[in-house]
């Protein structure tokens, strides 16, 4: 099984929410996934992005009160502005809803 990490905080908005939209510097296809502390859950490509203006629409369930301060953090994480930032919603459960 397939496991995807989280911060604390965003872990725990996971799980009390859900789902969370999330970005990450490598493409990952669409798969049940653990997230330790949460358990199953479900990762779904959702696109690319090149910019804080991509994310608006998905900034309320990305477990940050705003898209700049999201934008912080993804930089802390993929800091090479070159770097491809793929965009993923996480939701819990499996495929099936359980």
């Amino acid at each position: 099984m397939a496991i995807m990490s989280f911060l604390p905080e965003l872990r725990d908005f996971l799980k009390a929410n859900g789902s969370i939209y999330t970005v990450r510097k490598y493409k990952m296809v669409e798969k049940d996934v653990e997230v330790e502390g949460v358990g199953l859950c479900h990762r779904i490509p959702i696109g690319t992005i090149s910019s804080k203006e991509h994310l608006q629409s998905y900034v309320t369930l990305s477990g940050f009160p705003t898209v700049e301060e999201w934008w912080v953090k993804i930089l802390q994480f993929i800091p090479r502005e070159l770097d491809t930032k793929y965009l993923y919603k996480v939701e819990k459960g499996n495929r099936s809803g359980t």
